[in-house]
């Protein structure tokens, strides 16, 4: 299901875990300045129901997102990102895009796909 945010699009595959789709596309969002310093996230309740996921998948999705400091959750005023973002230096960059790609390939092995499957594949994509 899919969810329009401040003209940007947010897609939930319901094979994998939601919550952690929801977070890592939010934190993509965020670091690519597509959501800015300030900008309001839908309510809990309001994403839940468009994107077809428990309210508590949401709400864990936003603690996550607010550990990192990317976002502040205030109550009634709801969920913006932060003013203070974390810096996006390229050891930061570096170690996110391996902890995404780690992500993936462990999901893809819960799929039943071998390493060699994958590597051939990404080998073949990067090209």
């Amino acid at each position: 299901m899919r969810r329009l945010v401040n003209e940007l699009f947010l897609a939930v595959d319901p094979d994998l875990a939601p919550f952690q789709q929801i977070m890592d596309q939010f934190r993509s969002l965020i670091e690519r300045g597509d959501l800015r310093a300030g900008d309001s996230l839908p309510t809990v309740r309001q994403l839940a129901g468009d994107l077809g996921v428990a309210p508590n998948t949401v709400a864990r999705a936003y603690a996550e997102l607010q550990e990192e400091g990317l976002v502040t959750c205030d109550g009634r005023r709801g969920t913006r990102v932060s003013a203070d973002v974390p810096a996006n230096d390229k050891p930061t960059r570096a170690r996110k895009l391996q902890e995404t790609v780690a992500r993936f390939i462990a999901t893809l092995g819960q799929r039943g796909y071998s390493e060699v499957e994958i590597a051939t594949v990404l080998r073949r994509s990067l090209k």
